[in-house]
């Protein structure tokens, strides 16, 4: 660690702040105003101000040795004579020298050119460059070479003329002449005014002021060059920042990453003032003490001269561009590298298979100027993600975003209507998940007095309960060994910590978690180190924390818990289950409860019946999806259908090897007869390839060769002038062979489509009709648009943003932990059956038993509810579904199987979903 530096140099190194700059530029104004008294009644003020000002001036000065500049002794020169004009020296001087102190107070004025010393500096190296000097010169010698020729004539031939505005008088002198032609050259207003002038007069006024239109044209031009050498200067200029983000890489790709980054800060922008409330409760009460975030400052390393068009939104003012190789120790000077809290670096597509090489030979240029800041990497190849770890070191985070959208674009598949959730979950519009970390031993402790009993646990359920009261969805909670202590001018460590979702279960029997001492539905509070939680911002979240650690973020057990051995009433949804709401009476909320208890065991979980899936195009993430249903899926059947085009970006032969088909070294494609290969738990693919341009009809062909296919997927190729183009005309020729019975179909068919832009797909949505296409209604045709680009962005910067988030979305969408699980609610008829108004804290109580955790509702107008606000009681009709953090596992029963649909789309044999109730 660097030694620390002395305090007058700490105090002298905020003289460069923009607050003071600009305080102390007002006191200078302020100095040389012409009111009579006011300098003799601040003279005190100033001479104490300028003089703290002089001493700290004085000590950078001399701490800088031999590096300060010849212009750091003038100004500094100036200082002294500023300082010196404060002083009361009329009284101490005659008269005659006191006509001089009027000359040495305006000297303050010199001491503005401090504050602009950037760009002073830059504006005199750019006009002193030789070409400048010379275009200077080259006008200077025009303007006035002119200016005398025409007097010379003027004089020779003795025109008579008002050259000095006094009349035509004899006395006119020469310069008079030279002065009136330079004149005419300077603005076209000075133009005889009528023709009742010498010809000759006329004649040279007319001339002059059209070769000054063209000389002015010139300086004009030579200013806008100076102007814009300046600007580009400034640019190439260290940002000033400390403690923000940087994102090196492809910047001016990266509008949606940025963009997600500046809504995601705006939406916290309460977080950035300290607020009375929590003053007091730290002053007063002894509560935690208060925290103050920073705003959204942000630097782009970016390899064009010029910065990305969408910094000139109003809400991009924080952030600022420079250009240069993100290898390049200078380059990441320019954009504050050594002072970065956290770091995005974006893989470069353009770099081919050499990609993460380029990325590693960033992060390894990154991590020699700063080890301290968190670094989040974009990975394209799955297998390099230990090896940029390795590079990285501690606080690097490799962000596997293929294997990531793969296993996202699965789960649409296997959980259908899931979409409108994660629209909520990975845009900053809705609610996210957020983590909130106890740091330091004081809040360890503290923590670790709540636990009750011989082994000192914390009830989830109680904590649950009181975070719901917040607005807070409580998902889980981040234990370990050691207390996490954050440092100054770094982010939130999440190193060491061991997430564990949905604690009403048991973790898997030897994981870190269970070796921690988890056990459902008890915290170990010795070893609770954070929460995750569901919540609209992070400050609801950071609330319910520090009302945790001031005792009271645990409802009562005799209202928790009171219903002891009843799993319907494990968290007080018995006879008080509605008041923790307020409901009122207890008859009241028994009531509520009830209901919820009795629509809650008719929800049943709905999983997609995929047999077989047709996939069109690739992309990047198709290996991931194809593994993903392998995984999810036994004996999946996948037809892939590729195009032979892009071979400028990925080879065909590279594409089909990252599919695990080989070629033999002159060995053609798969074209229309396919290459099949197997999957693992008994799933098959079948490649088929095209060279050529309509790909949907191959598709058609290939898929019309065996089974009706349950699902049909449409990827966003990376390659073409407009990829949603492509991907809505690929699907408009899907529909018409639906529509014309080219191409057979079951009793449902599920169509994802992926987008960059899901605006720009909507249109298709009207042109994909169930009964056009032969559906026996328009829940048997479902089309689902996803824009894998802005979840893609968004994850990065949530995950920048939140730590610990990466690790937990990986929970959810790989196999073998917490699933997000959608539960449908019965149809209306049963629905009807349960009496009263349902909350969503009630339904929290009724689903608790079942190890289940919703955190949204789904409404029969097909809008979603994430985390819902404490409001009205919904009636269970309005209900649709209800999604849930829960192991998909658990809720259906041994034995149990999905209900299969007749080609009429009837359930076969009569029998019904399997229901959650135990």
């Amino acid at each position: 660690m660097a030694p620390r530096l002395p305090l007058l140099l700490r105090l002298a190194a905020g003289l460069e702040a923009r607050p003071v700059k600009a305080a102390l530029s007002l006191l200078i104004l302020v100095s040389v105003l012409p009111i009579q008294g006011l300098e003799d009644e601040l003279r005190p003020y100033f001479l104490g101000i300028f003089g703290v000002e002089l001493l700290l001036r004085a000590a950078l000065l001399r701490e800088r040795g031999r590096e300060r500049s010849r212009l750091d002794v003038l100004l500094f020169a100036f200082d002294v004579l500023a300082w010196l004009s404060f002083l009361p020296l009329e009284q101490l001087l005659d008269a005659h020298a006191a006509h001089a102190l009027p000359v040495l107070r305006l000297s303050r004025l010199f001491l503005l050119l401090r504050f602009t010393r950037e760009i002073a500096v830059d504006l005199y190296a750019i006009l002193t460059r030789r070409e400048l000097l010379e275009q200077f010169g080259l006008v200077t010698l025009a303007v006035w070479g002119l200016a005398f020729g025409a007097s010379v004539l003027l004089s020779h031939l003795a025109v008579a003329h008002d050259y000095d505005g006094r009349g035509p008088v004899p006395d006119t002198t020469f310069i008079d002449r030279i002065w009136w032609s330079f004149r005419q050259l300077e603005s076209a207003d000075n133009l005889v005014a009528n023709l009742r002038v010498h010809p000759l007069v006329a004649v040279i006024s007319l001339g002059l002021t059209m070769v000054g239109v063209f000389i002015t044209s010139f300086i004009i031009g030579i200013g806008a060059n100076v102007v814009d050498q300046v600007v580009r200067a400034a640019r190439r200029r260290p940002v000033g920042y400390a403690g923000h983000t940087l994102v090196i890489g492809p910047v001016h790709e990266a509008e949606m990453l940025v963009q997600e980054f500046v809504r995601l800060y705006e939406r916290h922008r309460a977080l950035r003032s300290l607020r009375l409330s929590e003053l007091w409760v730290w002053l007063v009460r002894r509560g935690p003490p208060p925290t103050r975030h920073a705003f959204p400052r942000m630097a782009l390393l970016g390899t064009e001269d010029d910065p990305p068009a969408y910094l000139y939104a109003p809400r991009m003012r924080w952030v600022a561009y420079r250009k240069g190789d993100s290898a390049q120790p200078e380059a990441l000077g320019l954009v504050g590298a050594a002072g970065v809290k956290r770091a995005l670096i974006l893989a470069r597509p353009d770099a081919g298979p050499d990609a993460d090489a380029v990325t590693a030979m960033t992060l390894s240029s990154f991590r020699m100027q700063n080890r301290r800041g968190h670094v989040f990497v974009e990975v394209q190849e799955s297998k390099n993600r230990d090896l940029l770890q390795a590079v990285g070191g501690p606080g690097t985070y490799p962000l596997d975003m293929q294997r990531f959208l793969g296993f996202f674009l699965c789960q649409h598949l296997i959980t259908p209507g899931v979409e409108s959730l994660y629209t909520d979950l990975m845009t900053a519009d809705g609610s996210e998940f957020y983590t909130h970390i106890f740091l330091g031993e004081q809040a360890a402790r503290i923590v670790a007095a709540l636990g009750e009993g011989p082994g000192g646990e914390i009830s989830f359920s109680r904590m649950a309960r009181a975070a719901c009261q917040n607005n807070v969805v409580l998902a889980g909670v981040l234990l370990g060994e050691a207390v996490p202590v954050r440092r100054e001018g770094e982010l939130v460590p999440a190193e060491g910590l061991v997430q564990w979702l949905n604690p009403l279960l048991d973790p898997i029997e030897g994981s870190p978690a269970w070796a921690l001492g988890a056990r459902a539905g008890r915290v170990p509070a010795r070893r609770l180190r954070g929460l995750i939680g569901v919540s609209a911002t992070y400050a609801p979240l950071r609330r319910y924390g520090r009302e945790l650690l001031m005792g009271r973020g645990i409802a009562p057990a005799a209202r928790a818990d009171g219903a002891g051995a009843d799993g319907a009433g494990a968290d007080g949804a018995g006879a008080d289950g509605a008041g923790a709401n307020g409901a009122g009476a207890d008859g009241a909320g028994a009531n509520g409860a009830g209901a919820a208890r009795a629509w809650a065991a008719t929800l049943s979980l709905r999983r997609s019946r995929l047999k077989r899936v047709l996939i069109v195009g690739y992309s990047p993430a198709l290996p991931s999806l194809l593994h993903a249903l392998a995984q999810f899926v036994p004996g999946i059947e996948v037809t892939l259908v590729l195009g032979e085009r892009g071979d400028e970006r990925m080879p065909l032969a590279d594409r089909l090897a990252s599919l695990g088909v080989t070629l033999a070294p002159e060995g053609a494609p798969p074209g229309s007869n396919g290459a099949t290969l197997p999957l693992p738990r008994g799933g098959s693919a079948t490649v088929y390839t095209q060279h050529g341009h309509d790909l949907a009809s191959l598709a058609v062909r290939c898929a019309a060769r065996g089974a009706p296919a349950s699902a049909a997927v449409f990827l966003s190729e990376p390659e073409g002038l407009d990829r949603d183009a492509r991907t809505a005309m690929r699907l408009i020729r899907f529909a018409r062979a639906l529509e014309s019975g080219e191409l057979a179909h079951g009793a449902r068919l599920h169509v994802l489509a992926e987008f960059s832009s899901v605006a720009k797909g909507e249109h298709v949505r009207c042109l994909l009709d169930a009964g056009r296409c032969g559906f026996a209604g328009s829940d048997r045709l479902q089309l689902s648009l996803v824009s894998t680009e802005r979840i893609k962005n968004y994850f990065m910067v949530h995950s920048a943003f939140v730590p610990g988030v990466t690790t937990l979305y990986d929970e959810l969408l790989d196999e073998g932990g917490q699933d997000l699980v959608r539960v449908e609610a019965p149809p209306l008829g049963q629905a009807d059956r349960a009496d009263g108004a349902i909350r969503f804290e009630e339904l929290r109580a009724a689903l608790e038993p079942r190890g289940v955790i919703p955190v949204a509702l789904e409404l029969d107008d097909g809008a979603v509810l994430l985390n819902p606000e404490p409001g009205p009681a919904l009636a269970p009709a309005r209900i649709r579904a209800v999604y849930a953090l829960a192991r998909s596992q658990d809720l259906v029963a041994e034995g149990d199987r999905q209900p299969e649909e007749r080609d009429g789309g009837e359930v076969a044999h009569g029998t019904e979903a399997p229901q959650i109730s135990a």
